[in-house]
């Protein structure tokens, strides 16, 4: 299993969307693969759903009483038994070759994980590679300010989990893993890697299927509560953890990462529906006295 691709896919009532979802992660080129599929206790018929690809000896099952995205995550991260580690959200998509070319963009660079582009998928059409992207190889530390400029605060960022493939012994021996948040706890994850990696391999093609669902969670929690509240609270925590951890590097480049909360918070509101007006004051009242709020204004030196 030394080459082993262990693919984590948290599943919670998607029995509209599994079965495609993991007919893609069984159709890769890329052989080896170790499929851990995290039933969080669905009450839809899910699990009769994904019983069937049991059949197939590459596909761990793990059911557990719900406890939320992040439980899940991690779950599957400690059952993880490969040499690489990847993310797949179960409404999502691949590409056949997905895993194939971000493994040899891995293995010719040497880097610690390699990231591809993606594309933003809408019932009624598609945004193909959504981010501008170019093939390289990106060493974090020294090029620390344009990396972030680059794919983290741009219009169309590219800072997901789903994107990546990483080395599986550098995320365990990070300590790093899910924290139950209500939003942002996939990118937050992605930000408190980084320190802990020196170089990305990144490749321009889009690879991997982003449905926008109307039901999603992130549109659920945009319509019932304040989505800018929500992603200050993971912003607090990222920047309690380079404080924490002694990765000072890292603190200059929060005004960038502050930016891209902004920015989701107006897309994400925008696509459940809200206008300017109500997403402005949701923003004033939950960036209020926190410090994303401090990192955007530069009142943080």
């Amino acid at each position: 299993m030394s080459n082993t691709i262990s693919i984590v896919i948290p599943c919670y009532n998607v029995e509209k969307y599994v079965a495609k979802c993991l007919d893609t992660v069984l159709g890769q080129t890329y052989g080896d693969l170790e499929i851990i599929v995290v039933n969080d206790g669905s009450t839809d018929v899910t699990d009769a759903i994904i019983a069937p690809y049991l059949a197939d000896r590459r596909v761990l099952y793990i059911d557990q009483a719900n406890a939320g995205v992040s439980a899940a995550r991690n779950a599957g991260i400690d059952a993880a038994d490969g040499k690489y580690l990847a993310f797949v959200d179960s409404d999502d998509y691949l590409e056949p070759d997905m895993y194939a070319k971000l493994h040899a963009a891995l293995v010719s660079t040497g880097a610690d994980a390699a990231a591809c582009n993606y594309n933003l998928v809408y019932d009624d059409h598609e945004d193909i590679q959504y981010t501008k992207m170019r093939d390289e190889t990106v060493d974090v530390y020294d090029v620390m300010y344009g990396y972030f400029s680059k794919y983290c605060a741009c219009p169309q960022p590219n800072n997901y989990i789903w994107t990546r493939l990483y080395d599986a012994e550098l995320v365990k021996r990070s300590g790093v893993r899910f924290e139950r948040y209500r939003l942002g706890d996939d990118t937050l994850f992605n930000f408190k890697l980084l320190p802990h990696i020196h170089q990305i391999a990144v490749i321009s093609d889009g690879l991997y299927n982003y449905f926008q669902r109307g039901d999603s969670n992130v549109y659920t929690v945009a319509n019932k509560s304040n989505l800018a509240g929500e992603y200050a609270d993971t912003f607090q925590a990222l920047a309690d953890y380079y404080k924490a951890n002694g990765f000072g590097e890292f603190l200059s480049v929060l005004p960038i990462h502050a930016f891209t909360r902004l920015r989701s918070v107006f897309f994400y509101s925008r696509l459940a529906g809200q206008d300017d007006k109500t997403i402005w004051t949701n923003i004033v009242s939950g960036f209020k006295d926190r410090d994303i709020y401090k990192y955007l204004t530069g009142a943080v030196s």
